[in-house]
């Protein structure tokens, strides 16, 4: 079906206005991957790695890149396919689909349990590809829209904890560390994560890319997990936690002092995730541009 660009800007809108009223009245909703604020950052620091006539473009539309940075996230309470598109649990796969295609993976696994464990790593390539198509077909929107959309995939793919089924640390009896670790710190740091990249570069391969990006983040889950359970056997319970206000509402969460501790003690772990985030969004934004024809925007 086709849809022109006015139609397709309100039916986006009308998916975000849903789902930020959903998000609205439900008060037990853990906290989103990464944090809108974080999600929203890694999209705005992306164009800066780009080249100027295509970053001036995408200047131009930072309200949408950084409003539709969350969009995915809040499908996941609308549509029952998102989900799987945010994570993968490398843990429950064998080595046999490891740098696998989607087409390979299907061949050697059932699909029913590929969702089931997350598609991330195939999600990428397939967002990849349609935003190659919207630059070949000069559909702002459309590039906005996806552009947006693939910087949140590309940013999930950067989360230890989403190559893992303990995905909360509910395995190891660290519950809470989801949110702990990809929200309350990257918060607090703030301005930390701001240095500049570098110029973005071409990719060959989006899908073996995206492997990688999965792989070396699984690779950090033991310091992770080890280093906040060796802060939370010295830390007492009214030093680990404390009240603060959001809003209109008084919300318990990891003390600023714990915080920071297990942050430093991560050896900047969750600032080399997040600026590795936005290099690789913006190779793939360039990628894109390049594949989709260099338009100048003019």
């Amino acid at each position: 079906m086709i849809y022109t660009h006015k139609v397709l800007l309100k039916k986006s809108q009308i998916i975000y206005l849903i789902s930020s009223l959903f998000l609205f009245f439900s008060p037990n909703i853990s906290a989103n991957p990464w944090g809108f604020y974080a999600h929203k950052k890694i999209n705005k620091l992306a164009i800066f790695t780009l080249p100027p006539n295509l970053s001036k473009f995408y200047k131009r539309h930072l309200i949408k890149i950084e409003e539709w940075a969350v969009l995915p996230d809040q499908r996941r309470y609308i549509l029952d396919v998102e989900a799987a598109r945010h994570y993968i649990d490398l843990d429950q796969h064998t080595s046999a689909i490891q740098y696998a295609s989607w087409e390979q993976a299907t061949k050697r696994l059932p699909e029913d349990s590929l969702q089931k464990h997350g598609i991330v790593v195939w999600h990428i390539p397939k967002t990849h590809q349609r935003l190659i198509q919207a630059f070949k077909n000069n559909d702002t929107v459309q590039i906005i829209k996806l552009s947006a959309e693939l910087g949140h995939y590309v940013a999930d793919a950067h989360v230890p904890l989403h190559t893992t089924s303990n995905y909360d640390g509910q395995k190891t009896g660290q519950q809470g560390l989801h949110s702990f670790w990809e929200s309350r710190i990257p918060e607090l740091v703030g301005d930390a994560l701001e240095d500049w990249i570098g110029p973005a570069k071409y990719v060959d391969n989006t899908q073996q890319a995206a492997w990688d990006w999965v792989v070396q983040a699984h690779q950090l889950i033991p310091t992770l997990l080890k280093k906040e359970q060796e802060l939370n056997q010295i830390t007492p319970n009214n030093k680990k936690y404390s009240f603060e206000k959001k809003g209109n509402s008084l919300v318990k969460t990891y003390s600023k002092t714990y915080s920071l501790a297990y942050h430093h003690s991560l050896n900047q772990q969750i600032e080399n995730q997040f600026k590795s985030a936005i290099q690789h969004l913006g190779d793939l934004l360039f990628t894109a541009w390049i594949l989709g024809g260099q338009s100048d925007f003019k």
